[in-house]
């Protein structure tokens, strides 16, 4: 059960764009950035998700490839969690190695939660200045 090709960040630029522009918030175990989609031209679709394990921060490939598919899965399994047409870039740290399934993914929902209550915050005042 793996996540569909519409659902992954594939394209460098995709990411960087997420990791320059987006709200970003480190939430222990990793740092999450996420960025809403802004083309008037496309359909939005479904939330996307990329997950950057860099060898620095986690060591061998046995780690890093543990990380990126334990945070896909936390994404594959909360759809709910981020409406259609937003990016999610997840930056794991050397202390989620030693964290649970369970407490990274309290952590991600937590950090989802506080994420999304910015950006309505952010809409909202957007709309009230324009």
């Amino acid at each position: 059960m793996r996540l569909p090709k519409t659902q992954r960040l594939r394209v460098q630029a995709d990411f960087a764009r997420v990791r320059s522009e987006g709200l970003r918030m480190e939430r222990g175990p990793f740092i999450l950035n996420v960025l809403r989609k802004a083309d008037a031209g496309t359909p939005p679709g479904a939330a996307r998700v990329g997950v950057v394990c860099s060898k620095k921060l986690l060591g061998n490939a046995v780690c890093r490839n543990r990380m990126r598919r334990v945070f896909k899965e936390i994404f594959r399994q909360h759809p709910e969690v981020w409406p259609p047409g937003w990016d999610v870039v997840i930056v794991p740290r050397r202390s989620s190695l030693q964290k649970t399934f369970a407490a990274l993914e309290r952590h991600y929902l937590e950090a989802a939660a506080q994420l999304l209550r910015r950006a309505g915050a952010n809409d909202e005042n957007e709309a009230h200045n324009g």
